[in-house]
């Protein structure tokens, strides 16, 4: 009898030991996931915030300010009701006084190509052979 007892109280234990082994398991793996979650809401809140920013960023690339902006910092244009004023140094004032403006134009004029006084025929020897027949 004192044997039968036995064996039922190590079976009683064996079945306690599986159902902690259960439970911590179990508790485990919630807790694992509990930590995923956390880390996924903040990951959403995160991305949230950058999707906030990128499209608040679109909104003012999108504006008219940014593209009157734009278009007067890279195409040096301004609106019909605006008098633009440059403001310089005296150097940089005396440096332009001395640029002859008349002067460059002519002159970009007056420069030309070795093929300026050639026929023809003798453009294309002078391309493809790279033979000057005006010498």
């Amino acid at each position: 009898m004192r044997k039968k007892y036995q064996y039922i109280l190590f079976t009683l234990i064996i079945i306690i030991v599986y159902e902690l082994y259960l439970i911590f398991s179990f508790k485990y793996i919630d807790i694992q996931k509990d930590s995923i979650i956390v880390s996924t809401q903040k990951e959403i809140a995160q991305r949230q915030k950058d999707l906030a920013q990128k499209k608040k960023y679109f909104d003012y690339v999108n504006s008219l300010a940014y593209k009157d902006k734009v278009i007067k910092t890279s195409q040096n244009k301004k609106n019909p009701w605006e008098e633009v004023v440059f403001i310089v140094t005296k150097e940089d004032a005396d440096l332009y006084k001395k640029i002859d403006v008349d002067k460059q134009i002519y002159q970009q004029n007056e420069v030309r190509g070795p093929t300026y006084n050639m026929s023809n025929w003798q453009k294309w020897i002078y391309y493809i052979f790279k033979v000057d027949l005006n010498d």
